[in-house]
Order: structure tokens, then C-alpha cells, then sequence
């Protein structure tokens, strides 16, 4: 097995090395020599150096080339013989393994901030390559590759090495990954779930339930949180319709490699049907454990043709199910199994605000030339009291504690001799998107306290807050309500890239996709309770998302919405009710709370203090 059926790639040597000490210790009374690991070339190579090489992706050419191998054989452990060569090239081919496994650097090549700055293709600047041989090497790729990138920019390498593992994998074959906790819901890996959702009949996502990124990663050598993907071809003749994931979170990452081993086979153990659905909103999740140790839960999801897979690092997949649950349209009381489930109107914001905000960039940026691509200067904090075209721009969250918060700076058209009339037209293209709404794309779940923002007079929405544009504006303050409550928290948590802990980020093309109040279903006198709603409660001040649980601001605002404009029934919002069990339940969220260990407390003079908590778990 180890000398004719593995095969083992880096650019390390060194990794190559210890690896086939490690394959030598594992059967020591086997003779082995290491010739299935290769060192593979990267940057100059070959005869004069003329060559470049990008090592592993070098194979995701088809036909292998044969004097790439020979030169990664004569480079590793003294060579090897022709017949060895010829051998390895028509092993590594594509559709050519049963198993591909994969831990693929998670560089990027588009970062150009801290140690990367200045350093060209940040994703080809290992080992000093020059800067022209890493513009060689961006086109090499290009060209192995054969196409587009498998994923948009800000995915990295790891995006291209899941390419290669499908290029090389046979039929029947498996994958196995390791990758960045992003790769299951950012915008960027899109096509990498769909490829994975549509070429794979059982798929196993495993995730750790914890506060803190570092405390999420599989690798001993990373601070980034994991997810460990293993994708198995199986004839089982099922359409892509009924293909679902397997989704484990655990509690903590496993201590040794013994207790990984045993955590791995229970999970292979697992039958699907008998692991609780995420569509069942009243049965939870079905427990994990390795002998009476409990390491985590499981639970299975239909794998939707586009999106994220939400199901990650979740400690309470209540909160799963009741969000699912939710934005399909059902409110299914927590704690209350017997309940019949109560229709919200919900859907996409998309459907509601069919036109998008423009980008920040697009607002006030200027080339390196000089050359305006938007037609406003900032100006932070604005200069005059009344600003010809005020703007909500960054977050200060101190000042984001209530409903309505004040423009924090202004706009002014640029000067442009070369093409003044095209950049008034521009300026005016961008300020028919003011609104009074805004939408919190950097929400950070333990310091911040609203999802939506209204200015007092209408202003264009910044890189933090960019706009939103509703069909019909008097929905603005139903929609400030719904964003704003615990069920809203509860949609955007559950939407957000959950990469990193105490925080729930989105762009600007993902938020058309987040499900949110459907209000074109309210009538005029709903709309008329929610103004007058937001009129009531525009002077209280909101605790932080963390402490949910304990804000009677919240609470309020609950009700609100729910009874008053919505109509449900007024025993949800009772003390110790389904919706008081909600925000429990949110607080307590390793994502939400992300470990934080102070709490704020409001003084009577306006202000706030922070407080050591002391009973968070």
C-alpha cells in the first residue's frame, strides 16, 4: 500500500520527510523507502531556471507532465529511477484515487494589508519568489487551470485544491477536506458547495462549538477556524434532490489523536435517518458520544442548490431548527413541541427592496490617478449642521444603542474639471439611494446593539451601513421593528458567515438574500401600529445582541411587533414564554456571545459602563 497505492505531494521538504518517517514508524517491520512522496517544484525549476512551477496545482493539468514529476523525484530523498517516473505520472492522473485528502493552504491572493502589503500575489510569495516570477506563476495557474477560478478571489488556494481533488478523484472515490470554517457560508465558496452538494451522495460537515476562532481550528498551526468536509461517492441511485448532509458540531476540539480516532468512528457509524432532520423544528439534535462521553450533536440537512450550510458550530440546534423553521414562513414556539406553528410573512430582502444600495467604493473613491470612480469626498464627522447630502458611513457603537441614530458624516460633489457633468450625474444617481433605513453589515453580536438602523432625515448608506432601498417606504418602520427584535437576530445570525465567533458578517450581495418580514403582506393599520410603535420606543436604549436575555428594551420591542402589529398571540411574549426562551437561548450561543467576559450596564445620565460577568455559563 504505501509504495504503490499512496501517493503524497508538498512543497516542503521537510513535510515530506516526516511524513514518510511517520509511514515507517507506523509498519516498521516493512521496508519502505519513501517513493510515493514527492517534493513538487515551485517557482524557477528545470534546466536554466526558465521554467515556473506552483507545485501541487500544477496538477490540475491534464496530461500530467512527466518531466515535472521527474524533476520533483530527482529533488526528493536522491531521485528516483525512469520506471518509478513513469509509474508516479500515471498514478497522479486525473480520476486516478479512491481517496483524496487534503489540508490546502487558505492563502489568498487579493490581501494587500499588514505583512502582505508590498508583497505582490500574496498567494505565490512563499519562499521569496521574486515578484515577476509570482506574475509568472498567477498565469501558469491560469493556464493549468483551464478555465475560471473555482471560487471567487477572496476564497484562496484552498478553493483551487478543492478543484484538484475533484480532478483527481475517481467515480466512486471520496474527499476529505480541511478548510476554512468560511468555505461553508461565505459568498466566495459558493461554487465549491454546489459542486460538492451536486457531485456527492453523502456528505459529513464537522464543526466545533466554541467562543473563540483559535478554539475552532482542527490545525495546530492555525488561529483560523476549521471544518472538516468528507464527501463520499455512493451508487445508491439517489437524485441531487435527496442528497443530505450530515452536520456534527462538537464541544470542544478532540485533546488527542486517540480521542479524534474514536470521535471519527462514531461518526461513520451513523445512519442518516436515524439522526434528527433540521426541517422536524420540535426534536433537536441526536447526541454524540464516544462510550458515555458526550462530544457533540448531529444533525442532518437537505443540501440546498445554492447559499450556505448555516448548521456550523452551532451549541443549540433548537436555534437551527426554530430559524429554518422561520424563514420558510413558521414560527414554532420554543419550549411549547405541542404548539401549532404560527405563519410570519417572510421573504428575501431582495423581494422587497429590488434595488441595491451601491457600493462604498463607488460612493466616494478615487483611483490612483486620481480619476474619481465615485463622485462624493468624504467628510467624517460632517462640517456643516445641515448637510446637502448627509451620510451614515462607520460604526460607533456607543451611539448605535437606539432605533434612530444620527448621520455621522457628510458628502460633497467632486470637483472635476475633465468631466464635472458626469460626475453631477453620478452624484445624483447616488443620492436618489438615500433612505432613512440602513443595514448593519459588520454586526458584531457582543458589542452592538442594532441590526437596522433610521437616520432622522434621509441619508446615503455608507461602507458600514449601506442603504436600504424598500419598494414602499412607508414599510420602514415595520421592517426596523422585525430586524431589531429577537426573531430578527435570530434570521441574521442564522444567515451570517459564522467564521468568526461574536460576530455576524455579510456583504453587500448577500443581503438581498437574507430572509426578512414579508411587509407587503401588512395592512395600512398594521403599518400604522408598527410607526407608532417605533415612535414609542425611538428613545430607549438597546443592550448588546449578548445581552439579549436581559434587556427590557428588548422585550418591549418584542411585543410590540409580535402582539401589537403582528397580531400573534400575546402568551409568546410572556415572562418565561417561547420567545423569553429564545433570548435565553441566543445569549448563551458560543457565536453570539464569542466568550466575552464583561457585560454593559446604562448609567442614569445617558451613559454606559462595562461590568465583569461573571455568570455567563
Amino acid at each position: 500500500m504505501m509504495k504503490n497505492g499512496l501517493v503524497g505531494l508538498d512543497v516542503l521538504n521537510i513535510s515530506v520527510h516526516l511524513t514518510a518517517a511517520i509511514l515507517a514508524g507506523s509498519h516498521p517491520d516493512v521496508p519502505f523507502d519513501g517513493e510515493c512522496l514527492l517534493t513538487m517544484p515551485y517557482g524557477r525549476w528545470g534546466e536554466g531556471k526558465r521554467d515556473v512551477a506552483i507545485g501541487s496545482l500544477d496538477l490540475l493539468a491534464e496530461p500530467v507532465q512527466a518531466d515535472m514529476i521527474g524533476h520533483a523525484a530527482a529533488i526528493t530523498a536522491g531521485g528516483r529511477s525512469p520506471e518509478d517516473v513513469r509509474d508516479l505520472v500515471s498514478r497522479v492522473g486525473h480520476g486516478k484515487f479512491d481517496l483524496v485528502i487534503m489540508n490546502p493552504p487558505f492563502t489568498r491572493p487579493t490581501g494587500q494589508e499588514g505583512e502582505k502589503k508590498g508583497v505582490g500575489n500574496p498567494a505565490f510569495a512563499a519562499f521569496g519568489v521574486p515578484k515577476d516570477v509570482q506574475k509568472q506563476m498567477t498565469a501558469k495557474l491560469r493556464s493549468v487551470r483551464g478555465g475560471p477560478p473555482f471560487a471567487k478571489g477572496n476564497a484562496g488556494f484552498a478553493a483551487e485544491f478543492v478543484d484538484l481533488g475533484l480532478r483527481k478523484l475517481n467515480a466512486q472515490g471520496t474527499l476529505a477536506l480541511v478548510l476554512p470554517l468560511s468555505a461553508v457560508s461565505g459568498v466566495e465558496w459558493e461554487p465549491v458547495r454546489v459542486a460538492l452538494a451536486q457531485e456527492f451522495h453523502r456528505l459529513t460537515v464537522v464543526t466545533i462549538t466554541a467562543p473563540k476562532a483559535e478554539q475552532q481550528a482542527f490545525s495546530a498551526d492555525t488561529a483560523m477556524a476549521e471544518c472538516l468536509i468528507v464527501a463520499q461517492q455512493i451508487a445508491d441511485g439517489s437524485s441531487p434532490s435527496e442528497r443530505r448532509g450530515l452536520f456534527v458540531c462538537l464541544n470542544e476540539r478532540p485533546t488527542t489523536s486517540m480521542m479524534g480516532a474514536l470521535i471519527a468512528e462514531s461518526i461513520v457509524d451513523v445512519e442518516f435517518d436515524s439522526v434528527a432532520k433540521l426541517e422536524q423544528s420540535t426534536s433537536g439534535s441526536t447526541p454524540l458520544y464516544v462510550g458515555t462521553e458526550y462530544v457533540g450533536r448531529m444533525i442532518t440537512s437537505a443540501l440546498p442548490s445554492g447559499g450556505a450550510w448555516p448548521v456550523v458550530g452551532i451549541a443549540d440546534t433548537r436555534l437551527a431548527q426554530c430559524a429554518h423553521s422561520l424563514s420558510l414562513g413558521q414560527l414554532q414556539p420554543v419550549g411549547e413541541p405541542s404548539a401549532p406553528t404560527l405563519p410570519i410573512p417572510i421573504a428575501l430582502f431582495r423581494d422587497i427592496a429590488r434595488r441595491r444600495a451601491p457600493y462604498h467604493a463607488d460612493i466616494y473613491w478615487s483611483g490612483a490617478d486620481g480619476k474619481p470612480r465615485g463622485p462624493f469626498d468624504l467628510i467624517m464627522p460632517p462640517e456643516s449642521l445641515e448637510p446637502d447630502y448627509p451620510m451614515l458611513w462607520s460604526h460607533n457603537t456607543k451611539a448605535e444603542r437606539k432605533l434612530e441614530v444620527a448621520s455621522d458624516s457628510e458628502g460633497t460633489v467632486k470637483y472635476w474639471p475633465e468631466d464635472q457633468d458626469l460626475i453631477n450625474e453620478k452624484a445624483a444617481q447616488v443620492w436618489s439611494t438615500a433612505t432613512r433605513l440602513h443595514y448593519n453589515r459588520d454586526l458584531v453580536f457582543n458589542a452592538q446593539a442594532i441590526i437596522v438602523a433610521m437616520t432622522d432625515r434621509k441619508a446615503i448608506g455608507g461602507r458600514a451601513w449601506p442603504s436600504v432601498i424598500l419598494d414602499d417606504p412607508s414599510a420602514e418602520y415595520a421592517l426596523a421593528l422585525w430586524c431589531n427584535s429577537t426573531l430578527g437576530l435570530l434570521i441574521r445570525w442564522w444567515a451570517s458567515n459564522k467564521s468568526q465567533a461574536g460576530r455576524g458578517m455579510t456583504s453587500i450581495t448577500s443581503i438581498p438574500n437574507i430572509p426578512t418580514l414579508d411587509t407587503r403582506a401588512l395592512t395600512e393599520e398594521q403599518h400604522s401600529a408598527a410607526r407608532e410603535a417605533f415612535e414609542a420606543m425611538r428613545e430607549l436604549r438597546f443592550l448588546p445582541f449578548d445581552q439579549i436575555d436581559e434587556d427590557p428594551a428588548r422585550a418591549e420591542l418584542d411585543r410590540r411587533l409580535l402582539v401589537d402589529v403582528l397580531g400573534l398571540p400575546a402568551s409568546l411574549c410572556e415572562p418565561d414564554g417561547p420567545i423569553d426562551l429564545l433570548r435565553r437561548k441566543l445569549a448563551r450561543e458560543p457565536q453570539i456571545h464569542g466568550g466575552k467576559k464583561s457585560r454593559v450596564v446604562f448609567t442614569d445620565d445617558g451613559g454606559e459602563k462595562s461590568q465583569r460577568r461573571y455568570d455567563r455559563d
